[in-house]
């Protein structure tokens, strides 16, 4: 009977070595744990992001306008024609907001933006950004994300824009995609095409 005893003896030192990670593991799970949906739903609703889904579509005619291309290219239309530009861009602004401003796509909307929570955080973390935005300085951040994606957005694409332009990256990578396409021993019809049309051209000048 002795080494019986002795066994379960040294399995219960063993245990009782092992509970401290054992409560370790099951602390990290707890923290780690997969949002609820209930919790991802209030979540939801505490980040106003129906609200902040409308303000979004309220300021696309805005966006699309200020784009610097959109606007190069009414500076460089003949001066009476601007207006018509202008309001055929607004025009046809406000018809693809309302074909996706819709229920069946906010829903897809709305799971999307639950499943992409999910992904990326903890209940524990869910839970603390359920804390921060139900308080007063929280919903104020909210209120004034519009505001502050607006004054530094768009700023910032203007800017990247802009470089990217002057780069002169969109020429290069057109030349080599052009040589890649036409060049070996399989070019493509396109290309064909295209050398056939240039010595036409060149034989009537």
């Amino acid at each position: 009977m002795y080494p019986l005893n002795l066994k379960q003896e040294k399995k219960m030192k063993l245990k009782t070595l092992l509970l401290p990670f054992a409560a370790l593991a099951l602390c990290a799970n707890a923290f780690a744990a997969t949002p609820s949906d209930e919790s991802l739903e209030r979540l939801y609703q505490v980040q106003k992001m129906d609200a902040l889904l409308d303000q979004t579509f309220q300021s696309v005619e805005g966006i699309v306008l200020s784009d610097p291309k959109v606007q190069d290219f009414l500076k460089n239309a003949p001066e009476d024609k601007r207006p018509q530009l202008e309001a055929v861009l607004k025009k046809y602004t406000t018809q693809w907001i309302a074909a996706i401003n819709t229920p069946q796509v906010r829903a897809q909307l709305h799971k999307a933006t639950l499943d992409g929570i999910k992904t990326v955080y903890t209940q524990e973390e869910v839970n603390a950004l359920i804390d921060f935005y139900g308080t007063t300085v929280g919903q104020s951040i909210l209120d004034k994300m519009p505001r502050y994606l607006e004054a530094t957005m768009g700023p910032m694409i203007n800017i990247i824009n802009e470089k990217y332009e002057k780069s002169g990256y969109n020429k290069d990578l057109i030349r080599e995609i052009h040589q890649i396409m036409c060049g070996g021993k399989n070019p493509d019809q396109v290309c064909t095409r295209q050398t056939k049309q240039t010595k036409k051209t060149a034989r009537k000048k």
